[in-house]
């Protein structure tokens, strides 16, 4: 009996594949056997450790006293900051922050998650205060000279603070703000009074604010409650849903100013006698359009014809 087979595969093609399996066997073994990597105890093979790449933190006194060593971190593992050692007369430490006039990024001791480079912080000052020693505190604080003010950061610690307590500190710091030959500008950090809703009426008018930082909890800005102050640049939290008529009228510096998505309304002179040239809207072009016909058209151009930079988009500019 004859059998004839046939090669459906062309023989050279198999050889082919003989020969790629081969190779393959090739670099997955060493030449006594085992496999590459390294073999634990079991027998189980494992891959070469990748090397760990470490980066430093050095900080800056920025102005205080004092030395730290600087702290070295291992991309992409936590740790904490090393406590503040520097020390700065008549202020507070009140946490760190990326650049040397920048705001607190960064409290005492927290934690940290370095990138991939070397890194600077610097040390923020002024003062802690709470509701009930803000007036005594800020009181105490000198001024400095025409030529060179002085500069204080203060910053309120209490969680909850009433519509009144918010009165008195702003009193506090326009009395002393407005003091014959007193020069001294001043930044106010309410980001610990997480149970802040509102800012009541006329609370921070006159007081000569530089920077203001605010509670993600706030969803309302009182009638003129943040006007004629220094500001250049606010920001506004995620949740505020009103600015009510003059909230930042006659802040003759202020040129930039993000507002989130959940702006539903914007009062009369809002924005009156200042000079906005930026806004960072967080919603989209079409959520702008919305909100625009609830801004007040009375004292508010400034806000609409500047250029307003949509997470989409950008309107009135290139």
């Amino acid at each position: 009996m004859k059998f004839n087979i046939h090669f459906t595969t062309p023989p050279h093609a198999i050889v082919a594949c003989i020969l790629a399996l081969s190779i393959v066997f090739a670099f997955t073994s060493c030449s006594d056997g085992s496999s590459s990597g390294s073999d634990d105890d079991s027998g189980q093979v494992t891959n070469p450790a990748t090397p760990k790449v470490t980066y430093t933190v050095t900080f800056d006194a920025n102005g205080g006293s004092g030395t730290m060593n600087p702290q070295i971190f291992t991309y992409g593992e936590p740790q904490n900051l090393s406590p503040n050692e520097f020390t700065m007369e008549n202020k507070d430490f009140l946490g760190w922050a990326k650049t040397s006039g920048g705001s607190i990024a960064y409290d005492d001791n927290s934690g940290y998650t370095i990138g991939t480079a070397d890194v600077t912080l610097y040390a923020v000052w002024g003062k802690l205060v709470t509701a009930d020693n803000a007036a005594t505190v800020i009181a105490g604080l000198e001024g400095g000279t025409r030529a060179n003010p002085n500069v204080y950061m203060i910053k309120i610690t209490d969680k909850t603070l009433t519509a009144e307590q918010l009165k008195e500190i702003g009193t506090a710091i326009e009395t002393v703000a407005n003091k014959s030959n007193y020069y001294a500008f001043f930044s106010l950090d309410l980001s610990y009074a997480t149970e802040v809703t509102e800012i009541p009426e006329e609370a921070f008018s006159t007081c000569r604010l530089r920077r203001l930082i605010l509670p993600d909890s706030l969803e309302t800005i009182g009638i003129g409650a943040f006007g004629y102050n220094r500001f250049e640049e606010i920001v506004i939290p995620d949740n505020v849903k009103t600015i009510e008529d003059g909230g930042f009228e006659y802040c003759s510096s202020l040129k930039t100013i993000t507002l989130p998505a959940s702006l539903v309304s914007i009062g009369a002179s809002a924005f009156a006698s200042t000079v906005l040239e930026t806004v960072y809207y967080k919603g989209t072009q079409a959520q702008w359009e919305i909100l625009k016909t609830n801004i007040s058209t009375t004292g508010n151009d400034k806000l609409t014809g500047a250029k307003i930079i949509c997470s989409d988009g950008i309107i009135n500019g290139e």
